[in-house]
């Protein structure tokens, strides 16, 4: 008996085929997903160890299970729970009969696997039979359908053949799919039928030219049409409204370059195609920015303006123009062209040190393949020396101002004291006593009094034409004091001695001395009321300043002399 036993252990766990033990199953069954198969299975172990009213048990496994822990997908022992299978594994036969075949109900996908049978009978009898495995295939009837099948019908038919029973069903298919094969058009022309764009992503046309561009789909569902700039959408379509949404440019300008795509939208789904346009354009806006040594901001210079420069100062300038594709710049200096300051940016013109060749017409240049644009600057070169000279000239002509404004102060004083002579009605200092009640010397010249400042009156000397009473008494001064020798007369026609005098005393007078007159002209002046006067402006050199203050109250115009 123990013999027995230990024969059957080692037979359970052994994959070779013991003797007297035999099973014969399918080795593959296919079943699709969802349906049910029944799997015959028969089986036959010895006669050693049981009897008649002995039970037989018997389970199904998925290979690599540990039978003394792990559960069976079907059984027929009453306490055992099925493992994984949720009741859709059903041991139909009876290990009694010598039958072990199988139901499966519902089959999944996850089913899919291989099976062994256990037998349990008495003592000895207990084997598994790994040698003699069922491959459950389960696979799934699927149909792709095609856009082409929208609107067929499809019918699912089932034939149970052995007992003469079938069913079927029938569906109208209805195709809804994602919008595919997205199509861009493109018309450069108002009349032209727009062309498939292709594959290339990229369109370049040129400004001022027409363009339209076409968005198109196939959808069985309606799709929405849109077109965006970027994330700007510019024009979209509606669902109700099928077909092809059209974008128009009548009259394509460089701000109308940029990413554009079209995107058609339904409840499947949505799918999008993008196209580049370049935008393409001859230079312009061609604008030259300069930058001087003494000067902080770049000033903006059109076309023929005049550029002054300080000899040896430096200068920078920059030429910008705005085109597609990017257009070549260039330098020229009286038509003569100049190296680039800076490889990389032919734009920018440096020159450091400012001399007399850089003088002349400056050109700027841009130029693609549909066109150009120049513009030209009148460089001038300031001199160092010419400066000198224009301040050396602004101080002539401010000496020249200060001098006439002195003349014309010096007419003004002469006129006053022309007009308080009138009033007077005589000659001051006809042999009256000053103010300080001491006469003035007959012939002795009077000096300016030193006072604490200066004034152009300081230096004036008003010589009236004498009244009759003042030549008479003045003529027997004269006669008095004038020698008997007739060496020292005057000749006729020449001045006298006392115009003489008052030359050498004045320097340089304005005027003539009078000569001797006649009894005539010592009449017509005598019944004249007005005089004519004579004022006469002498430096005779620089005098100290005085800085104590004069006691003397009197005028201060008392060396204004009559003669």
């Amino acid at each position: 008996m123990a013999l027995s036993l230990l024969l059957a252990l080692l037979w359970g766990g052994s994959q070779a085929q013991a003797p007297g033990f035999s099973l014969q199953v399918q080795s593959v069954v296919m079943v699709q997903e969802g349906l049910c198969v029944h799997v015959p299975c028969t089986l036959s172990y010895p006669r050693i160890g049981w009897t008649e009213d002995t039970p037989a048990l018997g389970s199904w496994f998925v290979v690599g299970t540990d039978t003394n822990k792990g559960r069976p997908v079907a059984t027929n022992k009453q306490d055992q729970e099925h493992g994984g299978s949720g009741g859709r594994f059903q041991l139909t036969g009876d290990p009694r009969n010598r039958s072990c075949s199988l139901l499966i109900r519902d089959a999944q996908a996850e089913d899919s696997a291989q099976y062994f049978f256990r037998v349990e009978r008495g003592s000895y009898v207990r084997y598994n039979f790994v040698e003699s495995p069922l491959y459950l295939e389960v696979t799934v009837l699927s149909l792709t359908p095609r856009p082409q099948d929208h609107g067929t019908h499809l019918t699912c038919r089932v034939d149970f053949s052995r007992k003469g029973v079938s069913t079927e069903t029938t569906v109208r298919l209805n195709i809804t799919h994602v919008p595919k094969d997205l199509v861009i058009s493109v018309s450069r022309a108002k009349a032209s039928a727009p062309e498939p764009q292709g594959d290339s992503p990229h369109l370049e046309v040129q400004k001022g030219q027409f363009l339209q561009l076409v968005c198109a789909s196939e959808s069985q569902s309606p799709a929405t049409l849109s077109w965006a700039l970027e994330d700007r959408i510019l024009s979209w379509s509606h669902p109700w409204t099928p077909g092809p949404l059209a974008l128009v440019l009548t009259r394509v300008m460089p701000g109308d370059s940029g990413c554009y795509t079209c995107r058609a939208e339904n409840g499947r789904g949505s799918q999008s195609l993008t196209l580049n346009l370049s935008v393409q354009y001859a230079p312009e806006n061609l604008r030259v920015m300069a930058l001087q040594a003494n000067r902080t901001v770049l000033e903006n210079l059109g076309n023929g303006t005049s550029l002054p420069a300080l000899e040896g100062q430096s200068l920078r300038l920059l030429c910008v123009a705005h085109s597609n594709p990017p257009a070549q710049l260039s330098w020229a200096l009286r038509g003569q062209t100049l190296g680039p300051s800076q490889p990389a940016d032919p734009g920018i013109l440096e020159l450091p040190q400012i001399q007399t060749e850089h003088e002349g017409v400056l050109t700027c240049r841009a130029q693609n393949s549909l066109g150009s644009q120049h513009v030209s600057l009148l460089l001038s070169v300031v001199y160092k020396k010419g400066l000198l000279s224009k301040a050396l000239g602004g101080g002539i002509f401010l000496g020249m101002g200060i001098t006439t404004l002195l003349f014309l102060c010096l007419i003004l004083v002469t006129k006053t004291l022309r007009k308080k002579q009138a009033q007077a009605g005589t000659p001051a200092h006809a042999g009256t006593p000053d103010q300080a009640g001491a006469p003035p010397q007959a012939g002795a010249p009077l000096k300016p009094k030193a006072t604490r400042r200066s004034t152009i009156l300081d230096y004036i000397n008003v010589v009236p034409n004498p009244g009759p009473l003042a030549r008479n008494r003045n003529g027997s001064q004269n006669r008095k004091a004038m020698p008997s020798s007739p060496s020292q007369a005057s000749p006729p026609g020449a001045p006298s001695q006392e115009c003489k005098k008052n030359q050498k005393e004045l320097h340089a007078a304005p005027h003539t001395c009078p000569g001797p007159r006649s009894s005539t002209q010592a009449s017509e002046s005598e019944s004249n009321q007005e005089n004519l006067h004579y004022a006469a402006l002498t430096f005779s050199g620089l005098r100290p300043w005085d800085t104590r203050e004069s006691k003397d109250t009197g005028p201060e115009y008392e060396d204004i002399k009559f003669h």
